[in-house]
């Protein structure tokens, strides 16, 4: 009896781990929660978080305007796709879901993307599920890689949870930037842009 309880506080405690948490080969995450600043006011989030990547910009910037293979290395997201591209603007369609702990959501954004390149990157929201979103990518090199600044404002166009909403949005940052920063190491690695 005793073991039968064990193993449902063991199933119980992993059952409420982020799924990325447990997936086959994690590590640690590049980016973690903590590292996530969000604040909420009503309806709407502010999103910051200061993060280092191990590689030189203009690598960084490649894997960050990567907008068309995107889907294939950022785990909450099922399609990445360039609707549109011309000068230094680029029109971004997404989609995907947001996980944490028993609670999902689905999410569309088509953003138009101004690009300065290896500099900057500023997104604003002209469709999908988002009422309003506006972010900030900044890249800055630093000794041993790029220091990435990131700020966004949005205001989602569906219902969170009001006890679970800014650790969904600082989890969900924090897996996002995570991934990227993963596939910077892996491709440096791999000697590829």
């Amino acid at each position: 009896m005793l073991r039968s309880l064990s193993a449902r506080l063991v199933w119980l405690a992993v059952s409420l781990l982020p799924a990325h948490s447990i997936a086959a080969g994690d590590s640690l995450p590049a980016v973690p929660d903590d590292a996530v600043r969000v604040e909420r006011a009503g309806p709407s989030f502010t999103v910051d978080v200061v993060m280092h990547a191990p590689v030189a910009p203009p690598l960084a910037w490649a894997v960050l305007t990567d907008f068309a293979h995107m889907a294939d290395f950022v785990p909450n997201l099922a399609r990445s796709e360039i609707l549109e591209s011309r000068d230094n603007l680029v029109k971004v369609g997404q989609k995907g879901t947001a996980r944490y702990g028993f609670f999902s959501t689905d999410f569309e954004s088509v953003r138009e993307m101004r690009l300065t390149p290896i500099r900057e990157i500023r997104a604003h929201g002209i469709g999908g599920n988002l009422k309003r979103l506006e972010s900030v990518m900044q890249l800055e090199a630093e000794p041993g890689g790029t220091r990435l600044l990131y700020h966004a404002e949005v205001v989602p166009g569906f219902w969170f949870p009001p006890m679970i909403g800014p650790a969904l949005v600082r989890h969900e940052t924090a897996e996002q930037f995570s991934a990227v920063i993963r596939e910077m190491t892996r491709r440096q690695a791999l000697g590829s842009p």
